[in-house]
Parts: C-alpha cells; structure tokens; sequence
C-alpha cells in the first residue's frame, strides 16, 4: 500500500471518552517528534513536563456558548488501530470572547505530507462553520512551518502578525504567526 493510499485508508471522527488514553498515547509520540532534526512545532523544550494535558471530558460535554468548552477529532489508523493525528477547537475562557475559537493540530511524522492535515482542518472548519455562534477560528503556527502556513493559506487563514523571538527552545529563537479565519 503506498503512503497516500493510507493516509485515505484513514478515518476521521470525533474523539470519544474511550479515545482518550489513544488519544494521549498519540500526543505523546507526537510531542517527542518536536525538536528532532532541529525542528520545533511545539513551544516547549523536549521533556519538559508543561504544556498542553490532552482533553478535559467535562470541556468535551459543555455547549460551546459555556467557556472553555472543547472539541476534538482523531485521524485512526485502521490497520494499526491506532490514533496518528488530531485537530481541536477550543473555546476561549472569557464568555465575552466565545465568538472565537482557538485551534490545534499534531500529525505523527510518518503521516505527513499525505494530505491527512487538509482532510483534518476541513472537518474542524466544518464543524465551526455550522455553529451558528463561532465567527472566527484563530491559530498560531512556527514561521519556519512553511508547510502549514501554506495549508493555512490554502483554507482562507490570514495572517494577523508575526511575533518575532515568540518562543526559545533549545536556545532557537523562534517567530510565531498569528492567523485567523474569518467564517462569517
């Protein structure tokens, strides 16, 4: 089977409370991928212990007009029954800011450049799209990404501002740019 005839093979669904050790099991390869080869997707150093924490099941349940509400859709590998990507959405804490989401996406390695982050991104926007109280989906990519800036671009994100030396992993200075979608 050739690389791009598994990354369809791959199926795509929301995450489920019985997902989440999956879930977090995924993110932990992913996270480790970060920093190898001197390329960094993630804000932190390797090893360290902050950061995201994977989904909160009460966020998972509440209405997106309550902050803090959260959602998630996994990328399963369906011959190695195991998690490979995901995308999130997540509402802000500040009920006055509920307009807008924040989104998150990881790919294993393995995975990328087989279209999965197309295919993941749209199910997000979708999802936003039909939800009569989201306007705005906003995220935050590495400048030196030049793949997902250009996935970004491709779905309509533009760019807010690049924040310059945003983040210092391993002593790299690293410039962070602002996108947002606007849905409406």
């Amino acid at each position: 089977m050739t690389r791009e005839n598994a990354a369809s093979a791959c199926s795509i669904r929301p995450l489920k409370d019985a997902d989440v050790a999956f879930y977090l099991a995924h993110f932990a390869r992913h996270r480790e991928e970060s920093g190898r080869g001197d390329y960094h997707f993630m804000p932190f150093e390797p090893g360290d212990s902050n950061g995201p924490r994977g989904p909160n099941l009460d966020k998972l349940a509440q209405q997106l007009t309550e902050p803090g509400w959260q959602r998630y859709w996994i990328a399963v590998d369906e011959l190695q029954q195991r998690i490979i990507g995901h995308v999130n959405l997540k509402g802000s804490p500040l009920r006055s800011a509920l307009h807008r989401c924040e989104l998150g996406i990881g790919i294993e390695r393995a995975w990328r450049g087989q279209g999965l982050g197309l295919r993941l991104m749209t199910v997000a926007i979708d999802f936003a799209q039909q939800s009569p109280s989201i306007a705005w989906i906003d995220l935050g990519v590495f400048a030196h990404n030049h793949n997902a800036v250009s996935l970004y671009r491709k779905l309509g994100f533009k760019e807010l501002i690049t924040i310059e030396d945003r983040f210092r992993v391993e002593g790299a200075a690293i410039a962070d740019i602002m996108m947002t979608l606007n849905l409406k």
